[in-house]
């Protein structure tokens, strides 16, 4: 899978940023967050928390 920045301002790869994938998809890297109230994960699921900022950035940049 190719994966292109679509925002996030970090320069290291190791803080929150939103991809758009060659497979049409919208990948999110940040923080794993493992227990939350309301959360129930199936099998090889996993989430990740990230600033609101940089889900509305991202939401602009793809125009949806």
């Amino acid at each position: 899978m190719k994966l292109t920045r679509v925002s996030g301002t970090c320069r290291e790869n190791d803080c929150p940023a939103v991809f758009e994938s060659d497979r049409g998809t919208i990948v999110i890297q940040g923080d794993l967050v493992h227990q939350a109230e309301g959360l129930r994960l199936g099998v090889g699921e996993g989430a990740v928390e990230i600033p609101r900022a940089l889900f509305w950035e991202a939401t602009d940049v793809l125009g949806r």
